[in-house]
């Protein structure tokens, strides 16, 4: 290796152009100038040509290639007859509320608090009121019948 001072005269211009060349890298990078583009040749776009498709068509396969045995021919089967579907009218429940139990919860003859069409109804159970029927009770829920349907009502708070 070099020794002393010959060493100092020789690596540090190398050390100093080394740096120089990192520096003129980085503030090159971070200048404001945009580079020089060339002049840009258009280019021509050809269409591409499409060969047209040749058409063909299957013919009935009469036997297995494989096996030998002939196919059976499928039985067609006839179209339905559909018949127009009729709408069943949506039946319109009136307005009800359950308010809770009036009187002993775990008596037979309870008695409950119904809200129907604006008006509060003390019913039994088993009772028809403006052709709601009390069909089941709890102190949360009851489930009334209303021209042949069900539906549970929750307890308002």
């Amino acid at each position: 290796m070099l020794k002393g001072k010959k060493g100092l005269y020789v690596l540090l211009p190398i050390v100093v152009f080394i740096w120089g060349a990192i520096i003129f890298q980085v503030v090159g990078a971070f200048s404001d100038e945009d580079p020089v583009t060339g002049t840009t040749n258009e280019v021509a776009i050809k269409p591409i040509q499409s060969s047209e498709r040749e058409k063909f068509s299957l013919s009935t396969i009469i036997r297995d290639p494989f096996l030998g045995k002939t196919y059976k021919k499928k039985k067609e089967v006839p179209a339905l007859t559909t018949k127009p579907k009729v709408k069943k009218q949506t039946l319109v429940w009136p307005s009800i509320t359950y308010k809770g139990v009036v009187s002993a919860q775990n008596d037979s003859n309870a008695i409950y608090l119904i809200e129907i069409n604006g008006t509060d109804q003390l019913v039994k159970l088993r009772q028809t009121i403006a052709e709601v029927t009390l069909i089941k009770a709890r102190s949360h829920a009851i489930k009334l019948r209303y021209k042949g349907q069900t539906k549970e009502f929750k307890i308002v708070n």
